[in-house]
């Protein structure tokens, strides 16, 4: 079908298209999907997916990058007049003001957009009632992942709610085929973030150099970005309940928000 359309395989946009139907017959039945349901895809590529949404939901506006694949989607979409696709680049595009709220956004999405995506979605005005996007598997299982191992990204995530590790999509069911396994990560926003969405900037700019020196321990950034010795920083995370001893990754949202605020309280 993509040869048919002109529709070829960007490296630049990551394209990998779930190709296996009973593949796509598990993504489609995790997805639970109701009548009621407006969702937003990110990335229908040739509408596989797309076809499976419309069926099921109420409204679906899909936002797709890529020229040739909107051309080929108009075609496979012709008569399903509950589906709007736009070309755009979902980065770039305020996604609450496609459809009203509530609404939700699924998407086989590249795995370089990931971090990006999940920030871009959780800070909207009127943020999704829920997200289920297909990632690569290791993402996927390090957003989940208790106190140990998180990234920046993971952080950025739990900010704003829980993400679920639904299934898991092995790399022979895309065209072309990955080089890794995917994972469908599912996140329902909390009413409120963990932090007042004021603070947020501050305490994205806050955590990332911690991100940046993993490998540190928490008493010299902490000790850099407030100008004082190793003695002082670590007198001043001992204060707080931390050891000074501990890296990054190994630190809760809680405990992630107390260093924040003491932070600001100096």
């Amino acid at each position: 079908m993509a040869r048919r359309f002109g529709v070829r395989y960007l490296r630049r946009w990551g394209q990998n298209f779930l190709a296996d139907r009973s593949q796509l017959e598990r993504l489609t039945e995790a997805l639970q999907l109701s009548v009621e349901d407006r969702v937003v895809e990110v990335g229908p590529g040739l509408g596989a997916l797309t076809i499976e949404l419309a069926e099921r939901a109420r409204a679906v506006v899909g936002v797709e990058i890529d020229p040739a694949a909107v051309k080929a989607l108009a075609l496979t979409l012709h008569g399903r007049s509950n589906v709007r696709i736009i070309e755009a680049n979902i980065l770039r595009t305020a996604v609450s003001e496609l459809l009203p709220a509530p609404y939700r956004v699924i998407g086989n999405i590249p795995y370089t957009l990931t971090g990006a995506l999940f920030t871009h979605l959780l800070e909207e005005p009127a943020p999704p009632a829920r997200i289920d996007l297909l990632v690569q598997r290791e993402v996927a299982e390090r957003l989940v992942a208790p106190p140990g191992g998180w990234s920046l990204a993971t952080l950025g995530v739990r900010v704003y709610g829980t993400p679920e590790l639904v299934l898991r999509v092995p790399r022979t069911a895309f065209v072309p085929q990955p080089k890794v396994d995917s994972a469908l990560v599912r996140i329902v926003p909390d009413a409120q973030p963990a932090l007042p969405r004021d603070q947020l900037p501050s305490f994205f700019a806050f955590v990332t150099p911690f991100f940046q020196a993993r490998r540190k321990q928490l008493a010299y950034v902490f000790g850099r970005k407030l100008g004082v010795g190793g003695a002082e920083a670590r007198a001043q995370l001992s204060v707080i309940g931390i050891d000074p001893a501990r890296r990054a990754e190994t630190l809760t949202l809680e405990e992630w928000r107390r260093l924040f605020l003491n932070e600001r309280a100096h």
